[in-house]
């Protein structure tokens, strides 16, 4: 797997090994399977019964029956597909290696724009949710039987962009539209998928710089959430130029408190006017811990289980002299891109 390291772009740790994700493009997603995350098999492509040809790998998850991948389907009989369709299929797997296609679902949107479809897994089993607005959710707890809620599911105002599962239930962040011109971060909550309720509300911490409206109302919005394993942190921005980044952490996905200063990275170094108030580095997750990782003269890693307590980790060897751009976390190590050059930090115990 080395030379396609680069391309590698999430890990799923299960209790049959490592599968790792290529690039997230339409296409037939390139798969990678391990034992031990350290010697990984290509998982064949362009077979009707072994991988999805021509089809954009949305996600996969462990069930307690084995693994499901969730496609993208790009067109079926009873949904032409476009801007009002959300459609997916499943598939199956026990090690990661051979997969048997499952089930199809599709739902047309009227008068909806369907920009994506998320996916997680949580405690009442799969669930797919459109980003169009209106958001619309469907779940299952096997990827065969599809329950397609109502339209409505959602309270209304409320627009989706990124969607997790915790061993309690589902989160998802995005942005509250109280009117034409507030636009608030928020998340909802959820215990099964059917019934959301708005969390606390997410409010900027008063000591970052206020980019307001005429009015004085600052319009704000989560962008993703990056989640621990006794805690997450919701990551977001101002929506008012030049988009001053927020962050918030929460030990349950209910109560967020504001992180001024993005610690531990802290705010990029910076006097210029507009290029000010972001974090001076970037966050990735493995599910379990949060990395904070920032590259440069004075390049850091630190990990965390809830986004609260961090612990700083030694860095040597040969690293980014430009902040990198993604960080993906595989088994025992990091991978990092600056824009033009992909690093893998390995992780030595001592």
């Amino acid at each position: 797997m080395d030379d396609q390291l680069t391309a590698v772009r999430s890990t799923l740790r299960w209790r049959g090994g490592f599968v790792a994700l290529g690039p997230d493009v339409p296409g037939a997603t390139p798969v990678w399977a391990s034992i031990d995350g350290a010697r990984w098999e290509p998982v064949a492509v362009n077979t009707p019964t072994r991988s999805w040809p021509d089809r954009r790998l949305l996600g996969v998850f462990e069930l307690p029956q084995g693994l499901v991948a969730i496609t993208d389907l790009a067109e079926v009989s009873d949904c032409p597909g476009g801007l009002g369709c959300m459609a997916f299929m499943s598939w199956t797997s026990s090690d990661g290696r051979t997969w048997t296609p499952l089930s199809v679902f599709s739902r047309e949107q009227p008068n909806t724009t369907v920009t994506a479809q998320l996916v997680a897994v949580g405690p009442a089993g799969l669930m797919v949710v459109s980003t169009g607005a209106p958001s619309h959710v469907v779940t299952s707890k096997d990827g065969v039987a599809w329950t397609d809620l109502p339209d409505g599911t959602f309270p209304t105002g409320y627009v989706i962009n990124d969607l997790r599962g915790t061993a309690t239930g589902y989160l998802v962040g995005g942005i509250r539209v109280t009117d034409g011109s507030h636009w608030e971060a928020a998340t909802l909550w959820s215990t099964d998928g059917h019934a959301w309720t708005p969390t606390e509300e997410l409010r900027p911490a008063d000591d970052l710089s206020a980019t307001t409206n005429p009015s004085g109302i600052r319009s704000t919005l989560v962008t993703s959430i990056v989640p621990g394993r006794s805690g997450m942190i919701a990551i977001g921005r101002e929506l008012a130029p030049p988009g001053a980044g927020l962050w918030w952490q929460s030990s349950d996905g209910r109560a967020w408190h504001p992180l001024p200063g993005f610690p531990p990275l802290g705010s990029v170094p910076c006097t210029a006017n507009g290029c000010g108030g972001q974090a001076n580095g970037l966050l990735a997750s493995d599910g379990q811990r949060i990395l904070a990782i920032r590259g440069g003269s004075d390049a850091q890693v630190s990990t965390s289980f809830d986004g609260i307590a961090w612990q700083s980790l030694p860095v040597t060897g040969d690293h980014p002299t430009d902040q990198p751009i993604r960080a993906v976390a595989l088994p025992g190590g990091l991978l990092l891109f600056d824009g033009t050059t992909t690093w893998f930090g390995e992780a030595i115990a001592h």
